[in-house]
């Protein structure tokens, strides 16, 4: 699973059968909820996962948390 800092929430995104999954993540407890609110497109690529993020989430950004940026 990829783990990404958005905004200061952590989000994981896990490749499956073609499709690409979304999870909140509980980090300190390693702890994986899936998110159904969003569907990533299928088409992105990993690289392109950050930009998208930062897309959908970037109302949650804050000058404390600026950016998205990949955990794991």
């Amino acid at each position: 699973m990829l783990i990404f800092n958005v905004y200061g929430r952590f989000i994981g995104v896990k490749r499956d059968s073609g499709r690409w999954l979304l999870f909140r993540v509980e980090i300190n407890e390693r702890k994986f909820s899936r998110n159904y609110d969003l569907a990533i497109p299928d088409e992105l690529t990993e690289n392109e996962l950050i930009g998208w993020l930062g897309d959908m989430y970037h109302e949650a950004a804050t000058e404390r948390n600026p950016k998205v940026t990949r955990v794991e």
